[in-house]
């Protein structure tokens, strides 16, 4: 799984926080943004630097004219797939876990009430 990270050199895919990808000029830089590990004063980054591919299309059907543009690089397209995964899973994860500590929440509160209740039930029948 996650084969062109790997292949780029990405080793730590767990620890992988955000990711920025940008053109300058004729090149693409993806930037990943690593968490922060246990005793380290600052986060971690890497960058990659890739040349777009150009290709010539007509412009103008019948008059011959040309123009050059330039695309992203297929390596960069899969690995930011992959990066929007590894990404979204992580958001997806925290979501499920923000909802699980929330019902936590309410059936404590749920419970609370309902020991309330019954116990002012037992002190009715104590009279």
């Amino acid at each position: 799984m996650y084969e062109t990270l790997q292949e780029m050199g990405v080793t730590d895919i767990g620890l992988i926080d955000r990711y920025t990808l940008r053109q300058e000029g004729d090149e693409d830089i993806l930037k990943i943004y690593f968490r922060r590990r246990k005793g380290e004063l600052l986060s971690r980054s890497i960058k990659f630097r890739h040349g777009r591919s150009t290709k010539v299309i007509p412009v103008n059907s019948g008059r011959g004219e040309y123009k050059e543009i330039s695309e992203i690089s297929p390596t960069m397209l899969k690995a930011a797939r992959e990066l929007d995964q590894i990404v979204r899973r992580d958001a997806s994860i925290s979501d499920v876990k923000e909802r699980i500590l929330s019902d936590i929440d309410h059936l404590e509160k749920v419970v609370e009430r309902k020991l309330e209740q019954l116990r002012a039930d037992v002190r009715l029948l104590d009279k």
